[in-house]
C-alpha cells in the first residue's frame, strides 16, 4: 500500500511539473490569452521553451470569461518571445531574427487582428510553422491554405506588407538559391502573383523575376552586378 502510495505521489508530481501555463496580456490591444501547456515528451525539452500539446483560452479585454478556447495538439511557447504584433512591438519581426509564439498581426488586411500559433519546427531546414487564424464572425477559424505557407520549404512565417495588401515568403537552399514569393488574397486563399530567384552560375549572379500578369506569367531575366 504505502509502494503504491509513493507511486501516485511520484506521477502526480511528474504531471505537476510538466503543465506550464501563460498569461499574455500584452500582445495585444483587443485580447488577451491564458495558455495551458501540457508536455508531451520530457526527453524533447528544450531549455527557454515549452513544448506540448495545449489548451488556449481567449478573453476580450476586461472580460473574465473566453469568447472562445482553442486546442492544439502541438505549440511551442518561447519564454523570451512569447507574442508579437507590429502596432505594440517598436522592432519588426525579421527573416532569421527572433520566433514568436504567438502573432497578432492583421493576414487578410479586413482591417481585424488575426492569429498565428508556434505548431512545431515543419518549415524549411526544420524553421517555424504556424497555425493561421483569421478572425471572422466574432472567432478566429483556422486557414488551412496560409498555414501551408509557413511548412515545407518555407523559412518560418509569411511577412506582411499592408498598403499593397500582398503576402510575401521566403525559401532557400544551401547559400547560394533564394526564392522570394508574393501572394494576393482571393476569398481568404493566397494565389502566387510573383516569384523571384537568386541563383549563380559559375562565380556570376542571376535574378529571375516571374509575375502574372492579365493571366500571363512574363518571366525576365537579370544578371546582378558582383558586390565589390
Amino acid at each position: 500500500m504505502k509502494f503504491l502510495l509513493l507511486v501516485l505521489v511520484f506521477f502526480a508530481g511528474q504531471t505537476l511539473f510538466a503543465q506550464e501555463t501563460f498569461k499574455i496580456q500584452n500582445a495585444s490591444k483587443k485580447y488577451d490569452l491564458f495558455v495551458r501547456v501540457v508536455e508531451n515528451d520530457a526527453q524533447d525539452r528544450l531549455q527557454g521553451y515549452v513544448k506540448g500539446s495545449a489548451r488556449i483560452n481567449l478573453y476580450r479585454k476586461g472580460k473574465k470569461h473566453p469568447f472562445q478556447i482553442l486546442r492544439l495538439r502541438n505549440i511551442i511557447v518561447s519564454k523570451e518571445n512569447t507574442a508579437f504584433n507590429p502596432k505594440i512591438n517598436t522592432k519588426p519581426r525579421g527573416l532569421y531574427a527572433e520566433t514568436y509564439s504567438f502573432v497578432f498581426e492583421d493576414f487578410n488586411f479586413d482591417g481585424y487582428e488575426d492569429l498565428a500559433i508556434w505548431n512545431g519546427n515543419n518549415g524549411g531546414y526544420t524553421g517555424p510553422s504556424y497555425n493561421i487564424y483569421l478572425y471572422k464572425s466574432g472567432k478566429f477559424t483556422l486557414n488551412r491554405k496560409l498555414s501551408e505557407l509557413t511548412e515545407g520549404v518555407y523559412l518560418g512565417l509569411f511577412f506582411t506588407e499592408p498598403k499593397k495588401r500582398r503576402l510575401v515568403t521566403f525559401s532557400k537552399s544551401g547559400c547560394c538559391y533564394h526564392e522570394t514569393e508574393t501572394y494576393k488574397l482571393l476569398n481568404n486563399k493566397p494565389v502566387l502573383t510573383q516569384k523571384e530567384i537568386e541563383y549563380f552560375i559559375g562565380d556570376d549572379k542571376f535574378l529571375d523575376t516571374r509575375k502574372l500578369i492579365k493571366g500571363k506569367w512574363i518571366k525576365r531575366t537579370k544578371k546582378l552586378k558582383k558586390e565589390a
